[in-house]
């Protein structure tokens, strides 16, 4: 009687599991895949298929990047070591479409927000103003800049009080109070003491000269009484400038920044660790001295800051009294206006290294990999992981403590020593405390600080200053190595040997231009080995490698492996590319096996 061979497809690939050991990872997952992913603009994520390649677009010799920023298609801002360089007629590297602007940067991670047709720049040390001018030229100015002035006392008599009108500006050393003249007094006391300096003066609308200045007691001394107020209308203006030491610094040695309900938030300070700061309504360069919150105590530090469902979410570091996670919602209140109370969530694990908000998924990492909250706040709230399948690797990472994130192609990218772990919330599935991603896992051959996603386009730092833009189907002209493969596999016989049918082998595969696809075989008995390999070339006249070349117009092939074992217990196929500009892309593979006799010892 002829034996029935047991036929297993491999098919509806998911990502990688590095969670299990081989022999037990799903069969739609992979144990050991890199370099792929699934390209939902061209097949709808039907198939695996190698990642882009990245090519090199400029180098800032031994500049570390810090930050990029677009200001236009055309534009481009970019921190390299303690250089701020614009980029005009990007990516065009003609002489004259690159310049630095400023040297004197803080050589570290900075952020940037736009806000009214102008970037505002922090990195820990320096405060920056740009915009676009005329021509493509840009205009760049550091702190100090144009900042608003206050009028912090309206309606103040000769001798004090009035009305406290605004509050003092962290950003400007200036402020202003208005009086009501009374015809008769000629000392005019302003709201501070022990200022720097009187820098304008004016009495019924005119500027004036003819007074004295008493620094200590911030008093102004004319040699003519202004006159009487009418209608009780402020009459009298003195601008004058009063610096208090460490206000500015508290902006300034801020690193992050965001935008949340058109105000911009800081924070970041090594002094101010447990510290938010805010700007005013639409103004950047108006910080109060009053609009700050701490969050928790200065135990542990503020890690990041996102915005989410009109809420405003703090992420701190791990810390003994278990005050890790805050929020801070608007509410209006008839005596300050708009304010934004701290409230504590109920979430202890503390953030580890960043935070971000991917598509609507509220996520940090943690210690033990990525978190996602899920509850309203106003009920209890619940921490998910969201990261099981790559943790073995993601969290021992190099240089996990300084990994970031950010979303490309509708994936979550996180990058950690070199690495680039690609989330997928379009592939869910139940975890042990509520839904996870599906996960892919990129090996880059270079020391990168930094991504970054603009319009569609996915671009790479590097600490030697190398600036690339990822496209094409090689790595800055080296090949790309990728691989597929499938668990060790028993057939559902694990305690059974088992044969291959040397017939039963087929996989479809994607027809990709100058494509090629390899195969590779390995059993509990047997190491890796060669089996076959395929054009998977489609049908362009333009840019064929003719030496490997296949006349098809169609978006999917087949080929035909034979494989030959005896007597194994589980086996695994590779499906790989290891050559410039080949890529290779795979629906499913089929492979039959007859299943024979016991295992014995």
């Amino acid at each position: 009687m002829k034996a029935t061979p047991i036929k297993r497809v491999y098919s509806n690939f998911r990502g990688v599991d590095f969670s299990n050991e081989p022999s037990i990872v799903d069969l739609r997952r992979s144990p050991d895949a890199i370099n792929v992913w699934k390209n939902y603009g061209a097949t709808q994520g039907r198939c695996v298929e190698t990642r882009p390649g990245y090519r090199m677009l400029n180098q800032f010799i031994n500049k570390k990047i810090n930050g990029l920023y677009f200001l236009t298609n055309s534009i481009l801002i970019i921190h390299a070591g303690t250089y701020l360089y614009y980029w005009k007629n990007f990516p065009d590297t003609s002489a004259g479409n690159i310049s630095f602007t400023f040297i004197g940067m803080n050589n570290v991670k900075s952020s940037f927000v736009k806000f009214d047709e102008k970037v505002y720049m922090l990195d820990g040390k320096n405060y920056t103003v740009i915009k676009e001018g005329n021509n493509g030229n840009i205009s760049t100015i550091k702190y100090p800049f144009n900042t608003y002035i206050p009028t912090t006392t309206i309606a103040r008599h000769p001798n004090g009080g009035g009305e406290m009108y605004e509050d003092v500006n962290l950003l400007s050393k200036y402020r202003i109070n208005t009086f009501l003249g009374d015809g008769t007094s000629t000392e005019y006391y302003l709201d501070a003491q022990l200022i720097d300096s009187v820098e304008e003066v004016k009495v019924n609308g005119s500027v004036v000269n003819d007074y004295t200045v008493n620094i200590t007691a911030g008093k102004i001394i004319f040699t003519t009484a202004p006159s009487e107020a009418i209608n009780g209308v402020d009459n009298v203006y003195i601008k004058f400038a009063k610096t208090v030491e460490g206000y500015a610094d508290r902006i300034l040695k801020c690193t992050k920044m965001v935008v949340f309900d058109n105000r911009v938030f800081f924070t970041g300070n090594s002094n101010f660790k447990n510290t938010i700061f805010h700007s005013s309504l639409n103004d950047p360069t108006y910080v109060s001295d009053l609009d700050y919150y701490q969050d928790g105590t200065d135990e542990s530090a503020i890690k990041d800051m996102v915005v989410g469902n009109n809420i405003l979410w703090v992420f701190k570091e791990p810390n003994q009294q278990n005050e890790t996670i805050f929020y801070h919602t608007p509410m209006e209140v008839s005596e300050y206006g708009k304010v934004y109370p701290v409230q504590q969530g109920n979430v202890s694990t503390g953030c580890y290294s960043c935070a971000i908000n991917y598509s609507d998924d509220i996520v940090f990492l943690s210690k033990y990999g990525l978190e996602g909250i899920t509850g309203d706040i106003a009920q209890e709230q619940a921490l998910t992981h969201r990261s099981s399948l790559i943790d073995s690797k993601l969290i021992n990472s190099g240089n996990y403590e300084v990994a970031s994130m950010t979303e490309w192609q509708g994936y979550l990218l996180i990058l950690s020593d070199n690495k680039i772990y690609l989330g997928d919330m379009r592939q869910l599935y139940q975890g042990v405390t509520g839904y996870e991603y599906e996960w892919y896992y990129w090996d880059f051959n270079q020391n990168i600080t930094l991504l970054k996603e603009y319009k569609g386009k996915l671009y790479i730092g590097t600490e030697d200053g190398s600036f690339f833009v990822v496209e094409g189907t090689n790595d800055n002209g080296e090949p790309i190595y990728s691989c597929w493969t499938t668990p060790m596999d028993n057939f559902g016989f694990e305690n059974h040997l088992k044969t291959t049918n040397k017939r039963g082998g087929i996989a479809k595969i994607k027809t990709i231009q100058n494509g090629k696809i390899k195969i590779a075989e390995s059993t509990n008995k047997r190491d890796e080995r060669f089996i076959t390999s395929k054009s998977s070339n489609g049908f362009d006249y333009s840019n064929i490698d003719y030496s490997n070349f296949a006349y098809t117009t169609k978006n999917d092939s087949y080929i035909v492996y034979k494989i030959k074992d005896k007597k194994f217990i589980d086996l695994s196929l590779k499906f790989y590319s290891d050559e410039l500009n080949k890529p290779f892309g795979l629906y499913e593979a089929t492979m039959e096996v007859f299943v024979g006799g016991y295992v014995k010892r």
